[in-house]
């Protein structure tokens, strides 16, 4: 099956035009992936500076926990000298076991909610 020239015509200049944005868009791709690599340097940049804050501030918590121990055991040993039974830290957790415990019938008994009645207008009150 033969084209008309018409039609060879438009067929030739669809491929141009195909050939043109082709060449366009390979004229962009070094620029877009160097503008990826960009992007991923500075996200791996700003992973390694997270990992790196993290392990600085595991270092500082170690620290301040062996700290607050020695301060701990300092105090404790001040209030054995001075006699003094130290409080528990209210810092400290206490489980249910800790908490004394009311048996049921100990409670007063709840009273019936009454519905309070609707205020009767003044008749003093024009």
């Amino acid at each position: 099956m033969a084209m008309d020239p018409t039609s060879a015509a438009e067929a030739r200049e669809r491929v141009a035009k195909w050939i043109e944005e082709t060449r366009q868009i390979f004229g962009l791709l070094p620029e877009l992936i160097a503008g990826d690599h960009h992007a991923g340097a500075a996200a791996q940049k700003e992973v390694d500076k997270l990992h790196k804050d993290i392990e600085d501030l595991k270092r500082e918590n170690h620290l301040l926990r062996l700290e607050k121990d020695e301060i701990a055991q300092a105090m404790g040993q001040i209030a054995a000298k001075l006699g003094i039974t130290p409080r528990r830290s209210p810092f400290e957790r206490s489980g249910p076991a800790d908490q004394p415990r009311q048996p049921d019938h100990a409670r007063p008994p709840e009273s019936p909610r009454v519905a309070e009645q609707p205020k009767a207008a003044d008749p003093a009150k024009p």
